[in-house]
């Protein structure tokens, strides 16, 4: 039994009261009453869901969500200089990179401009639009980039949601200590 769990099985005691009581609150706890429980669990579930959509609505004007298509330029944050102490000076933007697609866990697939693509999906908090001051053609992006197709189904196809700090090597591929 853990502790928040045994917070809620029981309400507190009004005062001291004596073995026999104890004994039976104790009795009480340990039957972890199965529908106190649930409803619980279902009223902290409502509560989540309930400050969710009020901070949706609270900050409606800040939360943006950019649906990038394939093709469009976009600019990732660089979160390996969140971490270090003499952050400064370094880049927090890297790009332009080119979208290439979403895959089924909601994070971006990304190759450079020359078509070297990124060993793993890209979670979708790090991209920003990249605002071009002269029009930039992106040629047909399946010619240009340098994985075989296997790959890029593959990487289509995953639910992986782009948020691990650490990226594995691909051969052809770019991770992110490249691109610092």
């Amino acid at each position: 039994m853990d502790i928040v769990e045994s917070t809620w099985l029981m309400p507190p005691p009004d005062n001291i009261i004596s073995t026999t009581s104890l004994i039976a609150r104790r009795a009480i706890s340990l039957q972890k009453r199965s529908q106190d429980l649930e409803r619980l669990k279902s009223k902290v579930y409502e509560a989540r869901r309930n400050a969710a959509v009020k901070f949706e609505k609270d900050h409606a004007y800040s939360i943006r969500d950019f649906n990038f298509q394939k093709g469009d330029l976009v600019l990732m944050r660089n979160t390996q200089i969140e971490k270090a102490l003499n952050r400064k000076m370094h880049t927090r933007y890297l790009g332009p990179l080119v979208i290439l697609g979403r895959n089924k866990g909601g994070a971006y697939l990304l190759c450079e401009l020359d078509g070297s693509t990124f060993a793993r999906p890209v979670a979708a908090f790090r991209l920003v639009p990249y605002f071009a001051r002269k029009k930039i053609d992106v040629p047909d992006i399946n010619a240009i980039i340098d994985v075989p197709p296997e790959r890029i189904n593959d990487l289509f196809a995953s639910t992986d949601d782009g948020t691990l700090d650490e990226l594995p090597d691909q051969e052809g591929a770019h991770n992110e200590a490249e691109l610092a």
